[in-house]
C-alpha cells in the first residue's frame, strides 16, 4: 500500500514516514475497496453475478485504481452479455495501469476479432430495435428480433428476461419459463429473473381445493333380504311350431325397424359430426398457414430492412470513420488525457465524430474528457496566447488562439484577442468577424465594450 501524496511504501502507522500525512481514512477506503472485490470474487464464483457487479462497483469507486476490481467487472459485465461495459472497464484499467495489466489481453482478444467487434455491435443495435418494438406494442417483431439477439448472444441477461416479459404479457407463461431458466443458469440471483419466476409460478398456482358434498346415500330397498317374490305370469307352454316361427319373423321385423329408426340415423349424426371436425381441422389448417405466410412476409419486410440497415453499418465500419477507428481515437485521447498532454486531448476529441458509436459508457467518457480536456487545453492556449499578444508576437498568438477556437468557440477572451491579432496583422476584415460575434452574442461580457471600441480599427 503507497501513500497518497508522496508514492512511498506505508506501514501499520497512521501516518506517513516519509510526508507526514494522515492516511488513516484512506487505509480504510483501500481495505473496503479490498473487501468488496473479495465478495464480488466469491459472488462471482457462485455465479450471483449481478450481486458480484454490485460489489464490484462499489469497490472501483472507493478506489479507481484497483484494477483488479476493474478487470473483473468487465468479466462480469462481459459474461452477462453486455460486451460494451465490459470493454470500457478494461479500456480504464489498461490506461489506469497500462504495464502488466491483464485487461490488455481481453482488449487484443477482441480487436483482433473483426467478426466478434461486428457481432457485439450488431447485438447492441438489435436488442434496442426489439426494446423499441416493445415500446410500441409489435410484441411479434420484439419477440423476433429478441430470438435472432440471443441466437447472436446467447448471455444476455437482459434479452432473456425482456423475452420472457413479451411472453408474459401475450399470455404465454409456460414459454416464459424457458428464457428465465436460461437467464438464471448465467446469472443465478438476478432479482429481476427471480421476480418474474415468482409471478409465473403465483400465475400456475391451483385453485384451493372446495370442500366436496357427499353423494345421498343410496335409497335402500323396502324388501327385506330374506322375502322371496315369485312374480306372477300368464306364460302357458304351447306345442305349436307355426308361433315359434312367427315369433322369429316378429323379431326380425322389430330389429330391422329398430335398425332403420335408431341406428342408422345415429350412424349418419356421427358421419356428419366427423365430417364437421374434419372441415374444422382443415380450416384451422389454413387459418395457421395464412398467419404464418403473413408472418414470413413480414419478417421478410423487417429482413430486407435490417440487410440495408447491415449494410449501412457495414460501410459506417470501414474507413478512417468507423467504429474501430472512433475506438482508437478515443484510446488515443486518454492516453494524451492522462499523460496531462491536454491540448493533444481535447484536439482529438473535437476533431473526432462520437455519433459513430451510440452507446451510454463512450457518450459517457466522451464527455467527462472532453469538458475537462477542453477547459485545461483552452485555459492553456488562451495563457500563451495573450502572453505572445503581449509582447507583438501577434502570429504566435493567432495560431495558438485560433487552437484554443477551435476546441472553445464561445470563450470571449479568445475571440477578443484573436481579432485583435488579425488586425494587429494587418488583416482588419477577419479581426472584425471575431469581435462582431462578441457584439452578436455576448452583450453582457466585458469584452462587448472593447470590442465595440477596436470594431472598426
Amino acid at each position: 500500500m503507497e501513500c497518497y501524496k508522496c508514492g512511498a511504501v506505508l506501514s501499520d502507522s497512521d501516518f506517513c514516514h516519509k510526508c507526514g500525512a494522515d492516511v488513516k481514512l484512506y487505509k480504510k477506503i483501500l481495505k473496503s475497496s479490498d473487501a468488496y472485490y473479495n465478495q464480488g470474487l466469491s459472488r462471482a464464483q457462485e455465479r450471483d453475478l449481478s450481486g458480484a457487479a454490485e460489489c464490484l462497483r462499489q469497490s472501483v469507486k472507493l478506489n479507481k485504481h484497483n484494477t483488479q476490481a476493474r478487470n473483473l467487472l468487465g468479466l462480469v459485465y462481459f459474461e452477462m452479455g453486455e460486451a460494451v461495459a465490459a470493454l470500457s472497464q478494461w479500456v480504464i484499467s489498461k490506461n489506469l495501469q497500462p504495464e502488466k495489466n491483464i485487461a490488455d489481453t481481453y482488449l487484443n482478444a477482441i480487436q483482433k476479432n473483426a467478426g466478434r467487434l461486428d457481432t457485439i455491435n450488431q447485438t447492441i443495435k438489435k436488442y434496442n430495435q426489439a426494446l423499441n418494438y416493445a415500446k410500441q406494442d409489435s410484441a411479434d417483431l420484439a419477440i423476433i428480433q429478441l430470438k435472432k439477439v440471443l441466437t447472436l448472444n446467447p448471455n444476455l441477461v437482459k434479452g432473456h428476461q425482456l423475452l420472457a416479459l413479451l411472453y408474459m404479457k401475450n399470455g404465454e407463461p409456460e414459454k416464459a419459463v424457458k428464457p428465465l431458466k436460461k437467464a438464471l443458469a448465467i446469472d443465478k440471483c438476478n432479482p429481476l429473473t427471480l421476480k418474474y419466476m415468482k409471478e409465473i409460478r403465483d400465475q400456475n398456482e391451483p385453485p384451493e381445493k372446495k370442500g366436496g358434498q357427499t353423494k345421498p346415500a343410496a335409497e335402500r330397498s323396502s324388501v327385506s333380504g330374506d322375502d322371496v317374490i315369485i312374480p306372477k305370469t300368464n306364460y302357458r307352454e304351447s306345442n305349436a311350431g307355426g308361433i315359434t316361427v312367427l315369433n322369429v319373423v316378429i323379431g326380425i321385423a322389430i330389429g330391422a325397424a329398430l335398425m332403420w329408426f335408431l341406428v342408422f340415423p345415429s350412424k349418419e349424426k356421427m358421419l356428419a359430426e366427423e365430417n364437421n371436425r374434419k372441415q374444422l381441422e382443415i380450416s384451422e389448417q389454413l387459418e395457421q398457414k395464412n398467419s404464418v405466410i403473413t408472418g414470413l412476409e413480414t419478417e421478410k419486410k423487417a429482413l430486407e430492412a435490417e440487410k440495408q440497415k447491415l449494410e449501412a453499418d457495414l460501410d459506417a465500419y470501414k474507413g478512417k470513420d468507423g467504429v474501430i477507428a472512433a475506438y482508437q481515437e478515443i484510446l488515443n485521447a486518454v492516453n494524451a488525457y492522462l499523460a496531462e498532454d491536454y491540448i493533444t486531448a481535447a484536439q482529438v476529441l473535437v476533431a473526432m465524430d462520437q455519433t459513430v458509436i451510440q452507446t451510454e459508457a463512450f457518450a459517457g467518457v466522451y464527455t467527462v474528457m472532453l469538458q475537462d480536456a477542453g477547459t485545461r487545453a483552452v485555459n492553456e492556449l488562451y495563457d500563451d496566447g495573450y502572453d505572445a499578444y503581449a509582447i507583438g508576437d501577434y502570429e504566435t498568438s493567432k495560431e495558438l488562439l485560433n487552437k484554443a477556437h477551435e476546441i472553445n468557440p464561445d470563450h470571449t477572451g479568445t475571440l477578443y484577442y484573436l481579432g485583435r491579432s488579425y488586425q494587429r496583422l494587418g488583416d482588419s476584415e477577419t479581426g472584425r468577424k471575431y469581435l462582431q460575434q462578441i457584439i452578436d452574442r455576448f452583450p453582457n461580457d466585458h469584452y462587448y465594450q472593447y470590442a465595440k471600441q477596436y470594431i472598426d480599427r
